[in-house]
């Protein structure tokens, strides 16, 4: 049996730059992974995903359904972070899947780290 992915299309803007990225739920395990992947960011995504250093911070626009919602870990690293604005998240925290689509990501490049 053939199964079709559902292409997932967004925008990735990193140090002032925009780049479409095109994939599909599954093709990585979040979206901290697809941009070390993608684009190579220092120092991004120190504790390799757990949602505990702060270090893979984006600020994200046309998020919906699913990736709108913050497990407790995010929270409490995003409070430790004294993150003000609500559009900043934790890449590590957000999946690729349909909610992505249409979006619009900004890799935040002032690194904090709450360890």
């Amino acid at each position: 049996m053939i199964t079709h992915k559902k292409n997932i299309s967004f925008t990735l803007v990193c140090l002032d730059e925009e780049v479409i990225i095109e994939t599909y739920e599954g093709e990585f395990r979040n979206l901290m992974t697809l941009i070390n992947e993608k684009i190579y960011v220092d120092d991004f995504g120190e504790c390799k995903g757990i949602g505990r250093c702060g270090t893979c911070l984006v600020e994200v626009e046309g998020l919906n359904g699913v990736s709108l919602e913050m497990d407790r870990n995010e929270k409490n690293t995003l409070e430790k972070c004294e993150v003000k604005k609500p559009n900043l998240r934790l890449s590590c925290q957000i999946m690729i899947n349909s909610s992505l689509r249409n979006s619009v990501i900004k890799v935040v490049e002032e690194r904090v780290d709450v360890r």
